[in-house]
């Protein structure tokens, strides 16, 4: 690690001179006002980092106040936002998206640039003040592509982009703990002399001059997605997904380190005395001593804690209270000796961080802002933890209708609340607009109370995307889908963190389907969500009723019954538009994979699960008897965008086989013993099934569910921090289930590639000791355009007595041939010992069309 110092200017020198932030007069919300913050960000900016100031104390001087005339609206992105917007003085917005673009956004909700990266964006930006380099004000953000960027003037519309950009800074360091990538998921923030600290998910904390150079870094053993705290002395707080929380100094060196057990994402919030707050994932937030790291209290919430802290201060600058959430959907406010003073429950898991505002002019005290993954945008009084009021922001229409979350954290402009949300829009809501102009919008609701009665004991319906829905099932379902059902327990107004007892197992806990299916059944980690995946097809245009009861214990215990109820859609007289052509195929792209349950993988992967692009292609289609039903293979790979369409993506880790079943329109996909790629590397699924009801076009109709398994002990780097962190059921399963999208393929990918043809197919047998290997030789024309930079080629392999799928790594196991740029085979290795079948049919693939497929012995 370097040791070279940076610049650290005397805060406290500062601080006697009037530098420091104060509560300001409210009324004076014009772009010439100043908030007096003690490092260069923008002065007139009113919300210029993740976390507002130096501190990350998430508080704002800025009063609500009404305007009559103000209305609420969005701004859509490609895909989800989950970063937090920073604000400059004119109310200018700037944010980005998984869509890999970073975007301004005006007042009015008019877009005033964007600017691609290479790779999706989930972290905030910083606005700084004028920079000599830059010429004036700045803009430093971190992308995916593993580049921070510095942009100048981001007030201008006008600038290139290579005249917009002033530098962009990679690191060289290779990634820890299992990571592969230097994704920059860390907030960046501007420290005292202009210096900017970010996180790398490749582990670290980093400190880069304004030129754009490497001061130090400080390293740690797994990625770090916090934004720095910096105390009055110059020192720094952040923790880590290695499980640590780290204390260092303003050179880097480390001061202190506490273990968690669990990882670490929130940001440090530091309070009036000193004292370091952060959450963990192992349910706690934690106060420490900023100079030893000792904890001076513990809060345990009912889940983990992904949204950093706020802090509250009275008018002598001393902090009084502490807010934090919970992925158990709670807000708590807490007085500055951990003691609890009220919490209120939204009811679905909250990543995004709490900010506090100011109360309208003639009234006293503090306003809570704060995103749920039910959809809403929640303003809390901070006196007793009511409702003030909350605004629904889930999309009308149908295809985002489920993809709700709002796991941005708000930021407070001069007029109102700015948040960003899975569905990809970034919303504005005026201050107090739902106690004026908008009493009669539906999407307000001013009750004081909570989600849930005050006292009650049910199984809730949760919907594929994640909402609970306290009155049962608001759609009708597929009839190819999946049921989850949530138990909630609430005695006089609280929440009872409580979980399901699987006795003897999960399926004793379904006491009766009607009418009859057959079904699996299992319970998440924390049993609170017990998932029943019929086997099969259920029947079109028909009730059905799920009886759930059994016994709970935790905090409370007794026992439960309930029922969830739904009806299934209408038969359709429809033909599914897969088929298999001579010269092409059906194929559709399979997209912005959402997985809200466990409440943990939203937490680690949510930009990563939306940020997936893929193609799925026909490589075969069996008809199997009356009712259009038979059988389907589909071959997925990863895409890119290349002149307003999607092809092929030569550089997509992804490359696996799905096959199931239809009946009409209606498919069930499966997949067993495969791995998907995350960030610190694969993770190997027992299961993965795709359910859902296409209509014409090849786009899911609402209710497409995702149902995966996984085993906890073969997780590569993290499977004994899962099990010991309790996000394993009794099975040792982590269990997931969430949602996607899909629409038809129109691109080249799904096409017989012009002089391109299947030569041969060979295999060799592994053996115990030796690795074996099949091998697909094309035969190209000597014109055919079948560039390795453009396309790809795959195997797969099926049991010819089965019909499945064998089950390999066929990504990372296969190798291409090349010769003068073009692809002339491809290589599938078998491990040493590999079992195979005795009879093996291999299919040959060009992108996702099947070029022939031959017998193996």
């Amino acid at each position: 690690m370097s040791t070279r110092p940076s610049s650290v200017p005397l805060l406290a020198l500062l601080a006697a001179v009037g530098m420091l932030p104060f509560l300001a007069d409210p009324d004076r919300s014009t772009a010439a006002r100043t908030y007096a913050y003690d490092t260069p960000v923008l002065k007139t900016s009113p919300w210029p980092a993740m976390r507002r100031d130096r501190r990350n104390t998430g508080s704002s001087p800025i009063r609500a106040r009404l305007d009559r005339t103000a209305e609420p609206w969005r701004f859509r992105t490609g895909k989800g936002v989950f970063s937090t917007p920073v604000i400059d003085g004119h109310d200018t917005a700037y944010f980005g998206s998984a869509d890999r673009y970073f975007y301004a956004v005006g007042r009015d909700g008019e877009l005033r640039w964007k600017l691609k990266t290479g790779e999706i964006i989930d972290s905030a930006g910083t606005l700084g003040a004028r920079d000599p380099q830059a010429g004036g004000p700045t803009l430093t953000f971190g992308s995916a592509d593993e580049h921070i960027y510095r942009l100048r003037d981001p007030e201008r519309r006008d600038l290139s982009r290579s005249r917009r950009i002033v530098w962009r800074f990679r690191t060289e360091k290779p990634p820890q703990g299992g990571q592969i990538v230097n994704w920059w998921e860390g907030n960046v923030v501007t420290g005292p002399g202009g210096t900017l600290y970010a996180g790398n998910t490749g582990g670290g904390m980093y400190a880069i001059s304004p030129r754009g150079e490497e001061l130090w870094n400080h390293p740690t053993g797994n990625s770090v997605w916090s934004a720095a705290a910096i105390d009055d002395a110059g020192r720094i707080f952040f923790g880590s997904v290695d499980a640590f929380l780290y204390g260092i100094d303003s050179a880097g060196g480390s001061l202190w380190s506490r273990l968690t057990v669990g990882f670490n994402a929130s940001s440090a919030a530091i309070g009036s005395d000193g004292t370091v707050y952060i959450g963990s994932f192992d349910h706690s937030l934690y106060a420490l001593d900023p100079a030893t790291g000792n904890v001076r209290w513990r809060f345990e919430t009912g889940d983990h804690i992904y949204p950093s802290a706020a802090l509250e201060e009275n008018g002598a600058g001393e902090t009084v209270a502490v807010y934090t959430a919970s992925a158990d959907g709670s807000i708590y406010k807490l007085d500055t000796d951990g003691n609890l003073i009220w919490r209120y429950d939204t009811g679905d898991p909250i990543r995004s961080s709490p900010a506090l505002g100011r109360a309208p002019k003639g009234e006293s005290g503090r306003i809570l802002y704060v995103g749920s993954s039910d959809g809403s945008l929640y303003a809390i009084d901070t006196a007793d933890g009511t409702r003030r009021w909350s605004y629904d922001t889930t999309p009308r229409g149908p295809v985002l209708h489920d993809r709700n979350d709002l796991n941005s954290s708000p930021a407070l402009g001069k007029r109102g609340i700015w948040i960003g949300g899975e569905s990809g829009y970034l919303y504005h809501v005026p201050y107090d607009y739902c106690l004026g102009p908008g009493r009669r919008d539906d999407r307000c609701d001013v009750d004081p109370g909570e989600q849930f009665g005050d006292d009650l004991t049910r199984t809730m319906p949760v919907t594929a995307g994640g909402t609970t829905e306290p009155g049962g099932y608001s759609r009708r379902l597929p009839t190819a889908t999946t049921i989850t059902g949530r138990l909630v327990v609430r005695r006089a107004g609280e929440t009872r963190d409580v979980h399901m007892l699987p006795a003897p197992d999960a399926r004793s806990l379904v006491a009766d389907v009607h009418p009859d299916f057959p079904f699996d059944a299992q319970l998440s980690a924390d049993g609170r969500d017990l998932h029943v995946v019929p086997r099969g097809f259920l029947r079109a245009d028909t009730r059905y009723r799920v009886d759930l009861a059994g016994d709970y214990a935790g905090d409370g215990s007794g026992s439960f019954s309930d029922r969830i109820e739904f009806r299934t859609r209408r038969r359709r007289a429809a033909r599914l538009p897969l088929e298999v052509a001579r010269d092409r195929v059906g194929a559709f792209n399979l997209r912005r994979l959402s997985l809200p349950l466990p409440s943990l993988l939203p937490s680690v992967n949510q930009i990563g699960f939306d940020s997936y692009d893929w193609i799925a292609g026909t490589l075969d289609r069996t008809r199997e008897g009356d009712g259009g039903r038979g059988r389907l293979l589909l071959w997925v790979i990863g895409s890119r965008e290349r002149n307003g369409e999607r092809v092929a993506d030569p550089k997509s880790e992804f490359a696996f086989p799905l096959t199931g079943r239809y009946a009409g329109d209606s498919v069930i996909l499966d997949q067993r013993s495969f791995s998907l790629l995350f960030t610190f590397g694969r993770v190997p699924l027992d299961r993965l099934g795709f359910r859902g009801s296409f209509d014409p076009t090849l786009t899911m109709r609402p209710g497409a569910a995702v149902y995966g398994e996984v085993d906890c002990p073969s997780v590569p780097n993290l499977g004994a921090l899962l099990l010991v962190a309790g996000l394993c059921n009794d099975q040792e399963k982590l269990i997931a289930s969430g949602t996607y999208l899909t629409s038809g393929y129109r691109g080249p990918a799904n096409r017989r590639p012009d002089g391109v043809a299947l030569a041969d197919i060979t295999l060799t047998r592994p053996t115990a000791t030796t690795d074996g290997s099949v091998a697909a030789d094309l035969r190209l024309s000597k014109g055919a355009d079948f560039g390795a930079g453009e396309h790809t080629a795959g195997i797969l392999l099926l049991d010819a007595a089965t019909g499945r799928p064998l089950p390999l790594d066929y990504d990372g196991l296969t190798k291409l041939r090349k010769s003068g740029g073009r692809i002339t085979g491809a290589d599938l290795r078998l491990p040493a010992g590999t079992a195979l079948p005795d009879r093996i049919t291999a299919y040959a693939i060009a992108d996702v069309f099947p070029l022939g497929s031959r017998s193996l012995r």
